[in-house]
């Protein structure tokens, strides 16, 4: 195999692409339908290992720098793996892809620019009659799924639950569809604890 195969592949969906940079890189630019798998030398090539051994479908890897690159590759042959790896910059050159962007906004962060964001609460409406930010869009996360096509691709919002997980699931999908999003870290709980009231 070789870069361009294996971006032909991936645009066809043949192969699974894993991003092993960390979090605020992938947030910042990714490659769209690409997974953020950051890489740790403890757990991490156990678990992958483990993952693409159950996978149908092969795996190439992304890293932002050969040094990482080695080792994601010396942790994964230590598993009976052959990892086909990129660096980030390389295939996102060499395949022309536009780059996806999130932001993770801290609760101090959403309260300053509070009148910058449309809010979208991807909770579940018992969860939201237990308090929600004002002039917040309830749109739970199975329904953000469905019905995304009707949000503007103009507009910039920002996502919350109650913990943050699947706000940041959400607004990474919205983020591979091309809105500008983000994240509001530690969600509603988060927000509470920090003395919003709502």
């Amino acid at each position: 195999m070789n870069i361009k195969e294996d971006i032909r592949m991936f645009k066809n969906n043949e192969i699974e692409l894993v991003d092993t940079r960390t979090f605020e890189e992938y947030m910042d630019s990714h490659i769209s339908e690409s997974a953020l798998a950051t890489f740790y030398e403890k757990r991490w090539p156990e678990d992958m290992a483990e993952y693409i051994k159950n996978s149908r479908k092969r795996f190439v890897f992304l890293t932002s720098n050969e040094n990482y690159s080695k080792k994601v590759r010396e942790s994964l042959s230590t598993r009976g793996i052959d990892a086909t790896i990129y660096l980030y910059s390389d295939f996102l050159k060499d395949g022309g892809f536009v780059e996806a962007h999130a932001k993770n906004l801290t609760p101090d962060q959403f309260m300053e620019e509070r009148d910058e964001w449309k809010v979208i609460d991807v909770r579940e409406p018992y969860e939201w009659s237990s308090g929600h930010i004002e002039d917040a869009i309830l749109m739970p996360m199975n329904e953000l799924f469905q019905n995304y096509k009707n949000l503007q691709q103009n507009e910039k919002y920002v996502l919350v639950c109650e913990h943050g997980n699947r706000s940041m699931y959400s607004t990474m999908f919205l983020a591979d569809r091309g809105y500008n999003v983000a994240n509001i870290e530690g969600g509603m709980n988060e927000l509470r604890s920090r003395g919003y009231r709502n």
